[in-house]
C-alpha cells in the first residue's frame, strides 16, 4: 500500500502536531483533579531548589523541617550518604562519623550489620568479608565493641541510607548472600551463583532494617535514597548499562513499596531522580565533568542536591547561610562550553 494514500498519521517525527504539546494530556474529557504533570518546559529542568521542590520532592518529604544544627545524622552507604556525612561535618552541622563496614550497598549486608548491632547476631542471610591492612580478605570482624555501635544508633537524631546494588552473589549451599563480591580464593563456580535480588526480598530487608533501628531508637526519622552512580561492572548476560537500569529499577520499586506502607517517620529522598531525570535535560553532562570518571556525578550537581536536602530538612534560611559561606571556600573555575557553570577543582568534602 502506498503510504501517500493512507489517511491520517502513520507516524510522525514532527516536533509539534495536532494533539501534542504541553497541553495535550489534560483535555477536557479527562479527569484531572490532583494530577501531577511532567514538566512542560526545558526551563523547568533547572537545579534551583524551587524547581527541585516542585517537580521532585512533593509527596516525599515532611511538611516542615525537623533537623537542627546540633542534631546528629548517621549517614550510611555510598554516594549521597557519604557526600552528606562529610558535608555536614565540614560545615559544622553535627554528623556522626562512627566507623561502619565499607561497601554496605545491598540490603542483605545492611540487614546483617543492623541485626548484629541490635541483637549481637547476624542474620542467616549474609556473608561478610573485609580486608586487613595488608589487603588480605577475611571474615568480617567489628572494629569497635558492639556497645559503641548501639550507643551511636541510640543517640542519633536521623538516619540516611543510600542503597546501590540489587545484583548479588549467593552461596547455593547456604542461601547466604555475600556482602560484596565473592573473594577470589574461595570462589567455586558450582557453589556460588550470581543473580538479581527481587523486589520482594529488598522490601523485606528494608522493613526489617527499620524495625531493628526502631528497637534502639524509636523516634529518629529514617531517610532512604537510591544511588545514581551506575554499576561498575556486571556478571549478567546483558551490557552493564542495561544491568544498571534493571538493578536500580528493582531497588527503586522496593523503596516505593516500603514508603507506600506509610511507616512512621520513614522518607524517600529523590537524589536518583534529580540526577537521572532532571540531569538529562541540562545543557551539560551530569557525570564525569570534574575528574573524567564517567560514573562520578558532577560536583556542581551534588552541591545543588545537598542544598535542597539541607533546605528541606534543616530549613532554607540555614541552607542559604551555610552554602553562601561554604561554596565560596571551595576551589573552582568557571565552566567552559559544554561544562557545568562551575567546575570544582578540589573535592567538595574531604575524605
Amino acid at each position: 500500500m502506498d503510504p501517500k494514500t493512507i489517511k491520517g498519521e502513520v507516524g510522525s517525527l514532527a516536533a509539534h502536531r495536532k494533539g501534542s504539546g504541553p497541553a495535550s494530556w489534560a483535555e477536557s474529557s479527562w479527569h484531572e483533579a490532583d494530577v501531577k504533570k511532567y514538566p512542560a518546559s526545558i526551563s523547568d529542568f533547572t537545579l534551583t531548589h524551587e524547581n527541585i521542590s516542585k517537580f521532585c520532592l512533593q509527596g516525599h518529604t515532611p511538611s516542615l523541617p525537623f533537623l537542627g544544627k546540633e542534631d546528629n545524622v548517621i549517614a550510611i552507604g555510598s554516594c549521597f550518604a557519604a557526600e552528606l556525612r562529610h558535608f555536614l561535618n565540614d560545615v559544622g552541622l553535627s554528623s556522626d562519623s562512627f566507623w561502619i563496614p565499607s561497601g554496605l550497598n545491598n540490603t542483605f549486608s545492611l540487614l546483617d550489620f543492623f541485626s548484629w548491632v541490635t541483637t549481637g547476631h547476624q542474620t542467616s542471610k549474609g556473608f561478610g568479608y573485609s580486608k586487613d591492612d595488608s589487603g588480605t580478605l577475611g571474615d568480617w570482624e567489628p572494629k569497635f565493641e558492639r556497645s559503641s555501635y548501639r550507643k551511636a544508633l541510640e543517640n542519633a537524631n536521623c538516619f540516611v541510607f543510600t542503597l546501590g546494588l540489587a545484583e548479588v552473589w549467593e552461596d547455593t549451599l547456604t542461601s547466604k548472600v555475600f556482602w560484596r563480591g565473592v573473594p577470589a580464593n574461595i570462589f567455586d563456580e558450582k557453589r556460588h551463583h550470581f543473580r538479581l535480588s527481587t523486589v520482594e526480598e529488598n522490601v523485606t530487608n528494608i522493613v526489617a532494617i527499620t524495625e531493628f533501628i526502631r528497637k534502639l531508637n524509636p523516634k529518629a526519622p529514617i531517610i532512604f535514597t537510591l544511588s545514581p552512580v551506575p554499576l561498575k561492572a556486571t556478571f549478567s548476560e546483558v551490557p552493564c548499562i542495561s544491568a544498571d537500569c534493571v538493578s536500580k529499577s528493582t531497588l527503586r520499586l522496593a523503596l516505593h513499596q516500603v514508603i507506600s506502607q506509610k511507616l512512621t517517620d520513614v522518607y524517600y529522598w529523590p537524589s536518583f531522580e534529580i540526577v537521572k531525570w532532571v540531569g538529562c535535560h541540562l545543557p551539560f553532562p551530569v557525570y564525569g565533568t570534574d575528574d573524567s570518571v564517567v560514573r562520578h556525578v558532577s560536583r556542581y550537581v551534588v552541591t545543588k542536591i545537598l542544598y535542597s536536602f539541607v533546605a528541606t530538612y534543616y530549613g532554607e534560611n540555614l541552607a542559604k547561610e551555610i552554602f553562601d559561606n561554604h561554596l565560596m571556600s571551595l576551589p573552582s573555575r568557571e565552566g567552559l562550553a559544554g561544562e557545568p557553570p562551575l567546575i570544582y577543582t578540589g573535592q567538595i568534602v574531604t575524605a
